[in-house]
């Protein structure tokens, strides 16, 4: 994991380290980095990277989507398609709490669930069912059923989420 953070902050002055943490920093300031860029940032991001199998992410961290930079450096990052599923799961079991932290949580996942959709959308991706390691396909169908419920009259989001779902996945929602 200190190899995947030294690459990271390679790759770009917007990912910073303080402490233990990794950070995405949305604006870089001249020339800070490291704890003080953290500390003197807005909204910055933290990064968990975790091994696969734990905390309920697949058992095999792939496919993987390679991001490529115009330096020309790239990192593999778990395919979104699958992404999407290690998100809604979370989303999905959190849905019924009512305690304060839980209920900001879930609705930062459910604001990174449908950038993910929309993101999908935009690439002509689809969530990939069948390449989730570690749920049955019915489980992962029942996350996605009840976040199209959820939806509701989001005509623009459930448009996306059509494009996104395979029609042979979308009729058994």
């Amino acid at each position: 994991m200190t190899a995947l953070r030294s690459y990271l902050q390679e790759l770009s002055n917007q990912f910073a380290s303080a402490g233990i943490k990794l950070y995405f920093v949305k604006e870089s300031l001249g020339e800070l980095s490291g704890d003080k860029l953290v500390r003197a940032s807005k909204d910055n991001v933290l990064i968990e990277t975790l091994s696969a199998g734990t905390l309920g992410l697949p058992s095999i961290a792939g496919p993987v989507y390679k991001v490529e930079y115009e330096s020309g450096m790239s990192i593999e990052i778990l395919h979104p398609g699958i992404l999407i599923l290690t998100k809604m799961k979370r989303w999905y079991h959190n849905l019924e709490s009512t305690r304060p932290k839980t209920v900001r949580k879930n609705d930062s996942d459910r604001r990174d669930l449908d950038f993910i959709v929309f993101w999908l959308a935009d690439n002509q991706m689809t969530i990939e069912f069948e390449l989730y390691e570690g749920k049955t396909k019915d489980e992962l169908l029942k996350f996605v059923r009840t976040y199209r419920e959820k939806a509701g009259e989001d005509e623009p989001l459930t448009e996306a989420l059509k494009t996104v779902v395979k029609p042979v996945d979308w009729d058994l929602l």
